[in-house]
């Protein structure tokens, strides 16, 4: 299984749902370059600084 960040899991769940599951179980060849493009261009918004460190919405993860 794949871990992803927070960001890039509300940018998958938010624009390419039907994504996420193969993505998480790593099928990763399935994230393009247009893709990754595309969610570069969004964690540059102020929507998705917000889930950066040190953002608004940013949640420490739990490793227990």
């Amino acid at each position: 299984m794949v871990k992803m960040t927070q960001n890039f899991t509300v940018w998958c769940l938010k624009f390419h749902r039907d994504l996420y599951s193969p993505l998480m179980f790593g099928h990763v060849e399935l994230m393009t370059q247009e893709l990754y493009d595309e969610y570069l261009t969004w964690v540059q918004t102020d929507e998705g600084r917000q889930y950066l460190k040190g953002g608004s919405k940013y949640k420490e993860e739990c490793d227990e």
